[in-house]
């Protein structure tokens, strides 16, 4: 793969993953050069793979159906080229059930936050352990992947810092106006479905 693949594969993927996103946002996401990720952002609209628009006073990009499977065929040749299929199909059976339990306790959480703000005290300890031994499993799964598609390094880091924050800050755990322990765990779920090539 090329450099300026290389580069069109984070960027867009990026954008995927972020959803809708300024250029800043989008080149910290993989560690890119902000002007880098300008031009290839523009180059991708000239395509028709992304679409610069405003949402809530915001301007952002966001990726086309085209963008989206010219992300996946990126994603493909990478894989293949890092021969990684195994290894990662095998990442993702393991994370399916992790997976499972993750969202059974999110979901708990923002039930609990639909009749009252929680304090920090009131998300009950057995739900603080069991999104503390995901984030345990996690690093073993992450270290799998980064020894394929380093790409993956950094969630655990992540969800350990929201993880760290929810204990002062309850929002930390299922908020979607920051990097929380839920949006970082779907963000990667979304990862690794989009590199298999497979559907959630």
């Amino acid at each position: 793969m090329s450099p300026q693949q290389r580069s069109t594969l984070l960027t867009l993927h990026a954008v995927r993953l972020l959803g809708f996103a300024g250029t800043e946002p989008i080149a910290e996401r993989f560690g890119q050069d902000p002007p880098d990720v300008e031009r290839c952002l523009i180059d991708a609209g000239t395509n028709g793979w992304a679409l610069r628009s405003a949402f809530g006073g915001t301007r952002g990009w966001s990726l086309t159906l085209a963008g989206r499977a010219e992300n996946e065929r990126l994603l493909a040749a990478e894989l293949n080229t890092a021969a990684g299929r195994t290894a990662v199909s095998a990442v993702h059976s393991d994370f399916a059930s992790l997976n499972t339990v993750v969202v059974t306790a999110c979901s708990k959480i923002q039930m609990q936050r639909l009749t009252d703000e929680p304090r920090p005290e009131e998300i009950d300890e057995q739900t603080r352990q069991t999104l503390a031994q995901a984030l345990t499993s996690l690093r073993g799964l992450e270290a799998r992947l980064t020894a394929v598609l380093p790409r993956f390094r950094g969630y655990a880091n992540r969800l350990e810092l929201a993880l760290t924050n929810a204990a002062t800050e309850p929002a930390w755990l299922t908020a979607t106006d920051r990097d929380s322990f839920h949006r970082i765990w779907f963000e990667l779920h979304e990862d690794l479905i989009a590199t298999l090539g497979i559907q959630r």
